[in-house]
């Protein structure tokens, strides 16, 4: 049932103060920068990163297949599985590709760090900056970014409904500079290394699933899962010699 008494506008009823909230970087949140000279902050792909989480086998979500860091390449899903260095090439890829469409389209000529990676990082995720929220509750903030009142942005932002816990943390990079705990690719592969064991062991792939998982675990750890055929075994030292 839809919902029709929320508000889906800012005020001063609503409006968040983020001066009682702690500023990481004052430069960053606060030292202008034409726009052609920005680019995306190692912070900001490395949050985008760790919302996202590598995974080396293709997986469906919603009708929408993707592989290592949410690629949609067909290649690439049809293929042997993604090792985590091929799967961040292939978001870099798509990443950069967004940015520089990003550039040419942004309202405003100069913008700072934390409000370029926050934008940047709403663009890559929903195709615009127009406006956050969902159908029910839609706040519109191309005005808003326009006259620079980045508390309204922000504070859109952190009531959108859709995807909400992700819009709350771009705005708290939009105006305190906060990205979050930094953690290293070398953790994050680790990390989901273990997940996959953990999805085969409990049988909740399917067969090309762990063909996958087989070929991406061997060839990054150079050990073979658990209760695998010796001649699984012998294809994929093949594979890789």
């Amino acid at each position: 049932m839809p919902v029709t008494n929320l508000q889906s506008t800012v005020d001063a009823k609503n409006l968040i103060d983020y001066s009682l909230f702690t500023d990481i970087d004052a430069i960053s949140t606060n030292t202008l920068v034409n726009l052609s000279d920005l680019e995306a902050s190692d912070k900001i792909i490395n949050f985008k990163l760790r919302l996202i989480n590598w995974k080396g086998y293709k997986s469906t979500l919603d009708g929408v297949t993707t592989i290592g860091y949410a690629s949609k390449d067909a290649d690439a899903i049809a293929g042997t599985g993604l090792i985590e260095s091929a799967a961040y090439t292939l978001y870099l890829e798509m990443f950069k590709d967004k940015e520089r469409i990003f550039k040419k389209i942004f309202p405003l000529s100069t913008l700072t760090q934390s409000q370029y990676d926050a934008m940047l990082s709403l663009y890559i995720a929903t195709s615009t900056f127009s406006y956050v929220g969902t159908e029910d509750r839609k706040f519109y903030i191309l005005d808003d970014i326009k006259d620079r009142k980045w508390d309204h942005v922000a504070t859109a932002l952190t009531l959108s409904g859709l995807d909400r816990t992700t819009r709350q943390l771009e705005a708290k990079i939009l105006m305190l500079s906060d990205y979050g705990s930094y953690k290293d690719r070398t953790l994050i592969k680790e990390q989901n290394l273990q997940r996959l064991i953990k999805d085969y062991k409990t049988n909740q792939l399917t067969d090309e699933q762990k063909t996958q998982a087989e070929y991406v675990y061997y060839a990054e750890t150079n050990r073979f899962l658990a209760n695998m055929t010796e001649s699984k075994k012998r294809l994929l030292v093949k594979q890789l010699s």
